[in-house]
């Protein structure tokens, strides 16, 4: 089936290709008839003065050829295409070469004719190796291969011997009929190919050579009748050019706008490349944010359990250590990533535990290292989701308390609100700044006099967001402190629990 649809494809192309390329070729042929026919007509010979329209055509044609060839070697450049640089070196050499002979009206002379011929033939070379251009020789070949021809035949001005034999085969019609055949056998050529690939401006470039190659043909079958006030040759000539140089327009518009779709994709595809950086750099920053959190909370407590007393608070703190080890286990393995967590809190599977074992764990930890910090909380308290993320978070709220509120007494008290459980940190600091209280939970937001790397509160807003609940920050009064209040999803009373939920 897929292989029908192709060949289905293929075969509307190229009937719109053929319909093109009719329409291109009658379009052109239609304009070289007008073009013959207005430049032959006696009327317009009575207007115009012959001798300088024909110089006029002449300096307008090389103009144009000039232009072209520049066109070539720019889209040569910059569409890495060695044959747009031979076709180049081609035009260079017939139209700055050839064509000013003749309006300087030297090509009377033999030294001209011949180093007009000689220039014929190194452009006919070029113009054959531009249908397939050496690999070897590479873009930069046609250029010394053009310098070569060129050279030679500015150099035939000053060296070429009298008249004789040798003169008369360069300058005879049978080596000039050969060129000017060999022209236009490159150009069908180059039609060809044209057809070949379905390409409608290398098919317009290569008409514009048939109707060059046609030109030089009508010159050299009508040989010694043509007058050199005659327009139908520089008037051909001038048209194929322009021909050309429309066909490398299209060629060089084309390839420029691939190259900017190919760059725009690349740029999409670098600035994705960016983004998985940044947030992979994001996530490595905010686990090692929460990796010191909870090892500077360790280190603090450690003589503790070294020392050799017995008693149950020396077994809650052993407890309350091995969880918060356990959970910095699970931060290495897991990621902080957002969306997993938002994934985890809509999960049917999503765990129920109980609040008041995971915060008295932590409120432990906290009083083990000198802290002044209260618990209330109901029992039977229970929420759904992940109690290591809801343990994380609480956890930087009190290091928040302790860096920006050093030494005063901290609450922490949960509570059921409608189908939420909340969690409310509160210090007895000097509060948030006036309009800070959203401001604070952005990344990189943080008070260089207190240290850290204001990433603790951003952590926590995006690890409350993605358990399916919220974190807000606000100034209290009576007494005066910061109250962060964390909503997390609440667990039905009918339910069962599970058993207490490591932090």
């Amino acid at each position: 089936m897929a292989t029908g649809v192709t060949s289905a494809v293929g075969r509307l192309r190229r009937a719109r290709f053929t319909s093109r390329m009719g329409i291109d070729v009658s379009a052109l042929v239609v304009l070289c008839a007008g073009v013959v026919v207005l430049a032959s007509s006696p009327r317009i010979l009575d207007w115009v003065h012959e001798e300088f329209v024909v110089d006029l055509l002449t300096l307008v044609a090389a103009g144009v050829g000039a232009a072209t060839a520049i066109l070539a070697l720019i889209g040569s450049r910059v569409l890495g295409e060695a044959r747009l640089a031979w076709l180049a070196a081609a035009l260079v050499l017939y139209c700055v070469v050839v064509l000013p002979w003749t309006a300087l009206g030297t090509a009377e002379s033999t030294a001209a004719r011949v180093s007009r011929m000689l220039a014929y033939a190194t452009a006919l070379v070029l113009l054959v190796f531009a249908l397939r251009a050496p690999r070897r020789m590479g873009a930069w070949g046609g250029w010394l291969i053009m310098l070569a021809g060129g050279g030679a035949s500015l150099l035939a001005l000053f060296v070429v011997p009298d008249p004789g034999s040798f003169t008369e085969v360069l300058t005879g019609p049978v080596y000039t009929t050969v060129l000017v055949i060999g022209w236009a056998a490159a150009a069908v050529l180059g039609v060809v190919d044209a057809a070949r690939r379905q390409s409608g401006p290398r098919l317009r470039a290569g008409l514009g050579l048939v109707v060059l190659a046609g030109a030089q043909l009508y010159r050299t079958a009508n040989g010694a009748r043509v007058p050199a006030t005659d327009l139908v040759f520089p008037a051909l000539r001038l048209v194929g050019l322009v021909v050309v140089l429309v066909g490398l327009l299209q060629i060089v518009g084309r390839g420029v706008r691939r190259l900017q779709e190919e760059n725009f994709v690349q740029q999409e595809e670098l600035a994705v490349a960016a983004l998985h950086m940044e947030r992979a750099a994001a996530h490595t920053a905010e686990r090692n944010h929460e990796l010191r959190n909870g090892l500077a909370g360790l280190a603090g407590i450690t003589h503790l359990l070294s020392a050799e007393v017995d008693g149950p608070d020396q077994e809650r703190l052993r407890s309350a250590v091995l969880a918060e080890l356990g959970r910095l286990h699970t931060i290495l393995e897991s990621t902080t990533d957002p969306e997993r967590l938002a994934a985890l809190a809509g999960a049917t599977d999503a765990e129920d535990y109980l609040v008041e074992p995971m915060l008295a764990g932590l409120v432990e930890l906290q009083r083990a290292q000198g802290r002044d910090v209260r618990l209330e909380v109901p029992d039977g308290l229970r929420a759904r989701g992940d109690s290591a993320v809801v343990a994380q978070i609480v956890t930087n709220l009190l290091t928040n308390c302790e860096r920006h509120a050093a030494g005063t007494p901290v609450l922490v008290r949960a509570f059921s609100e409608q189908d939420t459980v909340v969690i409310e940190v509160r210090d007895h600091g000097p509060g948030l700044p006036p309009g800070r209280e959203g401001v604070v939970l952005v990344r990189g937001v943080h008070d260089p006099r207190a240290g850290g790397s204001g990433l603790g509160l951003h952590i926590s807003r995006e690890l409350a967001e993605g358990q399916g609940g919220s974190l807000s920050l606000r100034t209290v009064e009576d007494p005066r402190g910061c109250a962060a209040r964390l909503s997390i999803p609440a667990v039905d009373a009918e339910r069962p629990a599970a058993d207490a939920i490591a932090p």
